[in-house]
């Protein structure tokens, strides 16, 4: 297949991704309407949601990133960073002890985000973005409100697994790496696809935890090059939620957290939470440049 973009700059890979992620956007939204005309009675159930969600990641993540990779090298999953590496299982693990010990911080920083009020002369933005929080919130209970072992597995090959697959080719193997590039700059890299990672949610009262997640979820592809690492990191982190809200429901502390007021202990846990995770990273980037090295 011949490859149109092989010989384009950076700077317009980056411009077709997201080109190619808006057009991708009009066919799931296409594809969702004519659902809606042909299965009336289904539009608002829980079934055409899932349908919606399977769309976006096709057509507005999977795709647009996949499509891209192969019109500039002959091996787009490869390019994009699945593959398999000497010491994979040692990156998976340490991805999950980051993941573990980076949560609390997270969750503090998410509830500090949920908390926030903005000054009265921005009250109408204020009542604009807690009216598309409470949205999102009503959809995502009617995702995780299922009861039957069918609707527990479903909810982690949706919102768990398919969601960590797909946004992590779009986001970190292609779009952080476009912009790596392009800009010669890891760290801005990182920042940059964590930025819109967070705020393609359209999730203000979500966006700083996101944000954060969203760069620690960079930092593991920085340093290791291999996708799978923040692909287990964002399964483990969905999957967190769908299971504790099967077994928990009502009692999900998540949610109870949320309206806790902070204390100096929060801000403790925050900041022993973000020690440990700097310095298992460390740890790790130590571990990559000794099998990069045994490697050549």
């Amino acid at each position: 297949m011949q490859k149109i973009l092989e010989h384009s700059s950076q700077r317009a890979r980056i411009i077709y991704l997201l080109l190619f992620s808006l057009m991708g956007s009009f066919v799931a939204g296409a594809i969702l309407f004519m659902a809606g005309i042909s299965l009336p009675s289904a539009e608002g159930s829980i079934w055409y949601y899932r349908f919606s969600i399977i769309l976006q990641d096709i057509f507005v993540m999977f795709l647009p990133a996949y499509t891209l990779c192969l019109w500039i090298a002959d091996k787009p999953m490869q390019m994009m960073g699945v593959r398999k590496t000497r010491k994979m299982s040692q990156g998976l693990l340490y991805g999950f002890l980051i993941f573990g010990v980076s949560y609390p911080a997270i969750a503090v920083i998410a509830q500090w985000n949920e908390q926030i009020v903005l000054p009265d002369s921005l009250t109408g933005v204020e009542n604009w973005m807690r009216q598309m929080e409470d949205a999102a919130k009503d959809v995502t209970d009617l995702f995780l409100s299922g009861e039957t072992l069918s609707d527990l597995f479903l909810n982690l090959l949706i919102i768990a697994a398919a969601a960590a697959f797909v946004e992590e080719l779009f986001f970190r193997g292609a779009l952080q790496q476009l912009i790596e590039k392009w800009l010669r700059n890891g760290h801005v890299a990182v920042w940059t696809a964590a930025f819109i990672f967070s705020a393609i949610h359209l999730q203000f009262y979500g966006f700083l935890p996101r944000l954060v997640m969203g760069a620690v979820l960079g930092y593991l592809f920085l340093y290791s090059r291999n996708l799978w690492i923040p692909m287990l990191y964002h399964f483990v982190n969905n999957a967190a939620v769908v299971v504790i809200t099967y077994f928990w429901g009502e009692s999900n502390f998540l949610e109870q957290l949320e309206d806790k007021p902070l204390t100096w202990v929060s801000f403790i846990v925050m900041i022993v939470s973000g020690l440990l995770t700097y310095f298992l990273f460390s740890q790790y980037k130590v571990q990559v440049k000794v099998e990069n090295d045994d490697s050549n």
